[in-house]
């Protein structure tokens, strides 16, 4: 009776297989360049994430939310009145990045509140995507973003819009 044997599986006097070893350099090699390249790859794309396109984006998903809000309390506020202006920033400190995406992004948004001369601020810790897409989450204050829910004027209890939102931009 004849049998075949494929090239790699003939074994040794010692049982391993001829071209064992070669495998293994080939699958370390291949892990390796994977270990090493994996960081690169996570990175791809965020350098088109930026302070200007989060401000940008921020704010007048802000304020468009806001008017929401103000509409579910029974008070009536244009968006273009808000002149909403988002200041964000990655991380803290003189070392803190402009770029990238991450989960240590806070914005502070600034808003005209009953006139030109009453300012307000809200404060949000954001989660950017490298996609450009971000989730905003409150930090206060407490009466307009600090809760998930609101007592609409007609008395019922409804989500708060300010309270965590989402949104995308643009990063071609």
């Amino acid at each position: 009776m004849r049998t075949h044997r494929s090239r790699g599986s003939a074994r040794s006097a010692n049982g391993s297989t001829r071209g064992g070893r070669a495998a293994v350099r080939r699958g370390v090699a291949l892990a390796v360049a994977a270990f090493v390249a994996l960081p690169a790859l996570a990175g791809c794309d965020t350098t088109a994430v930026d302070r200007d396109r989060v401000n940008a984006a921020v704010a007048p998903t802000f304020a468009n939310l806001y008017v929401l809000q103000q509409q579910l309390r029974g008070r009536k506020v244009a968006a273009a009145t808000l002149k909403a202006r988002a200041d964000c920033a990655r991380g803290t400190g003189p070392n803190a990045s402009t770029r990238g995406a991450g989960d240590d992004w806070t914005c502070t948004l600034s808003w005209f509140n009953a006139g030109p001369a009453v300012t307000a601020t809200a404060n949000y810790q954001l989660h950017v995507k490298p996609d450009g897409c971000y989730t905003a989450d409150g930090d206060g204050p407490s009466d307009l973003n600090g809760t998930p829910t609101l007592t609409a004027s007609d008395g019922a209890t409804v989500t708060n819009p300010l309270w965590r939102f989402d949104g995308c931009f643009d990063i071609s």
